[in-house]
């Protein structure tokens, strides 16, 4: 059998030639670029919106995915270390830690242009480490996903976790059986922004989250939706990232602040 050629991890969705910051999303476990599809045209036209796509999804089904945390990070910062200009990372559930880990990567390569991170229905890295969510059998690793919003428990629903639980399967393992680096290499210098769903059932709303993994600034929002913000409650977590990106704009320095005529 021939093998498989990879294909890139980051899809880039066409932009405005007023486009200067980046915005390079994450999805849940499992999914990839697809949920990101329509943003470009909900967003400001200064955003340039790209989504990493990893082995085991969509129009990389045949490749098999990958094994870690660390090799999911290092695939995504390769790429994302040759766009131009200053990036903003978003992160859904298991993507905000995904996208952590890239972010730390490029930091700790001398990347400064990082805006920030925002973290959407997400705990912080060491809520997850020691899960067993990867082990769960086939109905009940469905079930789970049922429960979060992630799948319907349709006849179109199944399908489609027929297709994606070995990915699923995979993100999940990486999450939850990641070495968490030591306090001093753990932390960005991004500051975080924090999303929830007002109706989240999964998450603990006085847990620490993400305060301990940044040295800037954290915050933590409510957004209206549950914990899977991907679906309905879209609208809703635009307008927050609308408004953070907006702040973002306005605070960053001025070498980082010029506009570039359009990124690359």
């Amino acid at each position: 059998m021939n093998a498989v050629t990879a294909r890139p991890a980051l899809v880039r969705f066409p932009a405005s030639p007023e486009a200067r910051v980046h915005l390079v999303c994450f999805a849940h476990a499992g999914a990839g670029a697809a949920p990101f599809a329509g943003w470009a045209g909900l967003l400001p036209p200064w955003v340039a919106v790209s989504a990493v796509r990893l082995p085991g999804r969509e129009s990389r089904l045949r490749e098999t995915p990958l094994g870690s945390l660390d090799e999911i990070a290092g695939a995504a910062a390769r790429e994302i270390a040759e766009l131009t200009g200053p990036v903003v990372f978003f992160g859904h559930c298991f993507g905000a830690v995904a996208a952590y880990r890239t972010a730390r990567l490029l930091e700790q390569g001398g990347r400064t242009e990082l805006l920030r991170l925002i973290a959407a229905a997400a705990p912080a890295p060491d809520g997850t480490i020691g899960g067993t969510t990867h082990l769960l059998d086939s109905e009940d690793l469905f079930a789970d996903l049922a429960r979060y919003g992630a799948l319907q428990d349709t006849p179109t629903g199944r399908a489609l976790y027929s297709l994606a639980e070995p990915a699923i399967r995979a993100d999940f393992r990486a999450l939850e059986t990641w070495t968490v680096p030591a306090p001093a290499d753990r932390l960005l210098a991004a500051p975080v922004l924090e999303l929830r769903g007002d109706q989240d059932r999964v998450l603990d709303p006085d847990g620490p989250g993400w305060s301990g993994w940044t040295t800037g600034s954290h915050r933590r929002e409510s957004v209206p939706g549950p914990h899977h913000l991907l679906g309905h409650a879209t609208d809703a977590l635009l307008a927050a990232i609308t408004r953070e990106l907006d702040t973002d704009q306005h605070c960053r320095p001025p070498a980082a602040a010029r506009l570039l005529g359009g990124i690359r």
